[in-house]
């Protein structure tokens, strides 16, 4: 694998369907950096990990203990240990302020990194984010060799505005991290994904756009998560998809370049209004 040719639409994307240890950083890092040699060796442009996968999802008491600030050691190493590959993995992060964030980080080689901020924490059921994490405030495009590109945190994607804000401003490749807990059920395909895959590829339609999806899996504190990770392509036709509850690297070329000649077919970004008038938060009952 070598540098990115200026001005390339084609990438290898690869997702890194895993299982996480609770509250193990440094174990988790080890998991880290041993899928990063098995992207390189797969010709891998850009590495995706899921939702917290540096610190596993459901940590309660623990999420002090792993919260990291944005320049952290750690991540210099998962940046070093992916060049020229780009990286992106989910983490605690501890802002300047003390705040804490589900957030994720895109290291893409030398100092700098994005990091966008989960911005809708899931309080209900056995999602218990609000209480230990604040919400992001921001959204912004990550700067990638191929071009521009939106990351989303699992819940983000059940806000619609948010992906087709990004597709909007000029994103052609949509990442998503999740940590989607699965639902037991008779089918051969676990309950949740179902859900999961129409919401992925009903967002490439509409924004038309790749769309990017990372699961993991594995058991943690009684809950269980199926992965079944998916590439889906502009107009929502799935590339690619990943097998069910096992670790798996899925390992696809997308070319961005049809973002663009499905947004000329069918221009629904360009024909996007903003002065059509009418209810908003303020007309609720």
């Amino acid at each position: 694998m070598s540098e990115p040719a200026a001005g390339s639409s084609r990438l290898t994307v690869g997702l890194a369907q895993i299982d996480c240890r609770l509250g193990d950083l440094a174990a988790n890092l080890d998991r880290h950096l041993a899928w990063i040699e098995r992207a390189k060796a797969a010709g891998v442009d850009l590495l995706v990990f899921p939702e917290l996968s540096l610190t596993g999802y459901r940590l309660l008491h623990l999420t002090t203990r792993v919260a990291l600030p944005p320049q952290a050691p750690l991540l210099d190493r998962l940046a070093e240990a992916a060049r020229p590959m780009a990286v992106v993995a989910g983490f605690v992060e501890e802002s300047d302020r003390g705040l804490l964030h589900n957030s994720a980080v895109l290291l893409s080689g030398g100092p700098r990194r994005h990091i966008h901020r989960k911005l809708y924490l899931p309080t209900y059921g056995l999602f218990q984010e609000e209480r230990f994490f604040r919400p992001g405030r921001r959204l912004d495009l990550a700067p990638l060799p191929w071009g521009r590109a939106g990351v989303l945190i699992c819940e983000d994607l059940w806000h619609p505005e948010l992906a087709r804000r990004l597709a909007v401003a000029g994103a052609r490749l949509l990442i998503v991290l999740s940590a989607g807990p699965g639902r037991v059920g008779s089918g051969d395909v676990p309950a949740s994904h179902e859900s999961w895959e129409m919401l992925c590829r009903t967002t490439a339609l509409l924004d038309t756009c790749w769309v990017v999806y990372c699961n993991r899996v594995g058991w943690e504190e009684g809950s269980f998560y199926s992965g079944g990770s998916l590439v889906v392509r502009p107009g929502g036709e799935v590339a690619t998809r990943a097998p069910f509850l096992d670790e798996h690297l899925l390992v696809t070329e997308i070319d961005l370049r049809e973002a663009d000649r499905v947004r000329w077919r069918l221009p629904l970004l360009a024909d996007e209004r903003i002065d059509i008038e009418g209810p908003d938060a303020e007309d609720r009952p």
